[in-house]
């Protein structure tokens, strides 16, 4: 009796052994996977890149950045743009930013403005300016078009004309 109940144990413990698994802590990679599916801009991005790789951040300080960015996803919702927040959401947003920052020791300075975000880190200063590219035109235009469609037309009634004066 006493071997059935020593080798179930042992079985029992054997199998609690083989199942368990190993969590892992949230990583620098997975702030930047979260930034990356909130949709940040490639501007934003490189300097987070920077910021991550002259900087270890620890575990507890990795989940508070996490929780951040979850909180400002929340808010801006399903604003596809800054334009299409409301004053509200871009104030509790800020706020996430700032809360974060702090988390790391470092401070955000936002001007709205000048379109400049500034972040003073561990004695560096990481500077993201918002630029709007200016879309310019290229390729055949509708004047190009329209000037080729008039030639072609005079090029055609110059043939009619050509070939009427031959035929007569």
């Amino acid at each position: 009796m006493k071997i059935k109940k020593i080798s179930a144990l042992v079985l029992s413990l054997v199998m609690v052994f083989a199942m368990s698994v190993t969590a892992f802590g949230a990583t620098e990679d997975d702030i930047k996977s979260k930034l990356e599916a909130a949709g940040l801009p490639d501007a934003y991005m490189t300097q987070v890149e920077q910021f991550l790789a002259n900087n270890d951040l620890g575990e507890d300080d990795i989940n508070a950045i996490i929780e951040q960015i979850d909180l400002a996803v929340e808010t801006k919702g399903d604003a596809k743009d800054i334009a299409s927040l409301t004053a509200e959401q871009k104030q509790a947003i800020i706020g996430n930013i700032k809360a974060a920052a702090d988390v790391i020791g470092a401070t955000v300075e936002i001007d709205v403005e000048e379109g400049k975000l500034v972040v003073n880190a561990g004695g560096k200063t990481y500077v993201v300016e918002a630029t709007s590219e200016v879309v310019k035109p290229t390729g055949v235009s509708t004047t190009a078009t329209v000037a080729v469609v008039a030639v072609m037309a005079v090029g055609i009634f110059a043939c009619a004309v050509v070939s009427k004066k031959k035929v007569a």
